[in-house]
Order: C-alpha cells, then sequence, then structure tokens
C-alpha cells in the first residue's frame, strides 16, 4: 500500500487527531493525491466521503469538478453539503448551474453551527459557494431565499448578494431591509450595501437615517454617510484646481504649439534651398530638442501638482487641530 492510499484509510479514522493530520498531509501532496481521492469520491463503501470532498476542495485541483458535481447528487447530505462547499473553493464556473439547482435541496440540516447554533444546510453551502464564485446568474434564486424561514440559508444568501455586488443584488438587499426581523441579519445587510455604494443604495441608506426604528443601524448609515460627504467635499477643490489649472495652460500650450510649427517650417524651408539632406537633419534635430524639453517640462509637471495638493491639505490639517 503506498502512502497517499495509507493516508486516505487514515483518513476514516476513529481517532480525530489521526483524522486531521491525514487530511493535512493528502493537502500538501497537493496534485498528486486528487485522482486517488476522486477515485475514493465515487467509492459508495467509504465510510467519510464528506471528508474526501472537503478535502479536494482544499487542495484546488480542477480536475475534482465534475466528480464534485455529480457528488451534488449523493444520497448522504454531508457529502453533498461538503462537495457544494468544494465547488465554491475550486472557483470554476461549470459548478454555477449545479449549485443553482442545489440551492433548492430540501434535506435537513447536517447538524448546527457552532458558533451561530443555526442549523447548516446544502442549501446554505450552494448559497456560499455561489457568492464565492460571483455567480451573477444566481441572484435572482439568491433573492427568494431571502425570504426563507431558515436564519442561517438567509445569512448565506446575504453574503452572497453583497459578494456578487451587481445593482440586481444590492436591490435585492435594499427589498429585504424592510422584511427581515433579525437585527444581525440587518446589520449584515447594511454592511453588504455600504460595500456596494450605488445611487439607488446611497438614497436607501438616507431613508435608513431618517425612519429606521433601531438606533444602531441608524448610527452605521450616519457614519458612513458623514465620511461619503467629507470625502466628496475634499475631492471637489482639489479637481476645480486641476481643471482651472488646465484651462489657463491650454492657450500658453497652442501658442508654444503655432511657434514651433513656423519656426520648423522655416528651418526646412532654407535647409532644402541649400541642400535637402541638411533640412532633414536640421528638423530632426529641433525637433528631438524639443521632445526632450516636452519630456522634460511633464516629468516635473506631477511634483508641481503634488506640492499644490499638500498646500491644499495644510489649512484642511490645521483647521482640524485647532
Amino acid at each position: 500500500m503506498d502512502i497517499i492510499a495509507r493516508l486516505i484509510e487514515q483518513l476514516a479514522s476513529d481517532d480525530e487527531i489521526i483524522r486531521v493530520q491525514a487530511g493535512e498531509l493528502l493537502i500538501q501532496m497537493g496534485s498528486a493525491a486528487v485522482r486517488p481521492l476522486i477515485e475514493t469520491l465515487q467509492n459508495p463503501r467509504y465510510p467519510v466521503r464528506y471528508l474526501v470532498a472537503a478535502t479536494l476542495g482544499q487542495i484546488g485541483d480542477r480536475r475534482a469538478v465534475e466528480p464534485l458535481i455529480q457528488a451534488l447528487k449523493d444520497q448522504d447530505k454531508l457529502v453533498r453539503y461538503h462537495s457544494a462547499l468544494a465547488l465554491g473553493k475550486l472557483k470554476d464556473r461549470r459548478a454555477i448551474k449545479p449549485l443553482i439547482f442545489a440551492l433548492f435541496d430540501e434535506m435537513p440540516s447536517i447538524g448546527l453551527d457552532t458558533l451561530t447554533n443555526d442549523p447548516l444546510t446544502v442549501r446554505g453551502a450552494a448559497a456560499q459557494a455561489l457568492g464565492e464564485l460571483k455567480a451573477v446568474e444566481a441572484t435572482p434564486a439568491l433573492k427568494v431565499l431571502l425570504k426563507d424561514e431558515n436564519r442561517s440559508i438567509r445569512r448565506s444568501a446575504i453574503f452572497a448578494l453583497g459578494q456578487i455586488g451587481t445593482k440586481e443584488a444590492i436591490s435585492a438587499l435594499i427589498e429585504a431591509i424592510w422584511q427581515e426581523k433579525d437585527e444581525i441579519l440587518l446589520e449584515l445587510i447594511i454592511r453588504m450595501i455600504i460595500q456596494n455604494p450605488y445611487d439607488e443604495s446611497i438614497e436607501t441608506l438616507r431613508q435608513i437615517l431618517q425612519s429606521h426604528p433601531q438606533e444602531r443601524l441608524r448610527q452605521m448609515v450616519q457614519s458612513f454617510l458623514q465620511s461619503l460627504e467629507s470625502e466628496k467635499t475634499f475631492s471637489e477643490p482639489k479637481d476645480n484646481m486641476v481643471s482651472s489649472t488646465a484651462k489657463v495652460r491650454q492657450p500658453y500650450w497652442l501658442f508654444l504649439g503655432a511657434i514651433f510649427a513656423i519656426l520648423l517650417a522655416f528651418i526646412f524651408r532654407l535647409g532644402w534651398k541649400q541642400n535637402r539632406y541638411t533640412g532633414f537633419v536640421l528638423t530632426g534635430a529641433v525637433a528631438a530638442i524639443a521632445f526632450g524639453l516636452w519630456k522634460f517640462i511633464r516629468s516635473r509637471r506631477p511634483q508641481k501638482l503634488l506640492s499644490s495638493e499638500k498646500s491644499l491639505q495644510a489649512p484642511v490639517n490645521s483647521h482640524g487641530t485647532r
């Protein structure tokens, strides 16, 4: 028996320490362990195929995508649960459609979350995987899960829509604000919206600030909107300064360009009368010198802009320290 087969055998040990060590070593072996693990996943007599699915997800080899997709239909709900999570880690878009179907897996939970005491389900795992895949196609199905009775499924759907981050996904979260009763999930929705601030979502946040009954939510929204306004206020003077400087310089550069064009034409004509090759050389030399000056001026401009920004920030900082 080779080392990989022995480790796979130890993965089914009754001793938790041996199981953990075997899993870690298989993950370290990487691609060499993938094929034997896939064969084990497809063996219905192996007792802990769910650990095999989880190990394949940790290794991250895309050869495991199709076997894990097939495992989403397995009779063992633990295998389906860990296969869904593994597909999220593999981030292969072939898994999107099967994972959307898995959102409607009707089997009972596999157990309770040790942190939240909420039931863990295949549906929640599929939602989490779709979020990691940023699967825009899953937005309508995830929107349906926002009304699910299971709190952990709603949480997974909220996370997934926030990770997808499109306008449609954020609009679904905006609608859920006025339906969700759980305070923790409401805070989570607000955080997801703040991470993806579209115009519509900003307007919704202002409505929450004015009328939502929960004070903690109003405080979160107020803090975000204040930081947004301060950033906007600070950026406007800089933009105005740059645009006004550009307007002043534009006629100046046009004037210099006209003089340079006349000079080139004069030199070329003079050189052509004497010797056509001399005209080419003189024109090329003047053009090279002009190009060098232009590059030098361009390289100096960021430094001037930086010094002007510092002078703009100085009054703000001094005002803040008073």
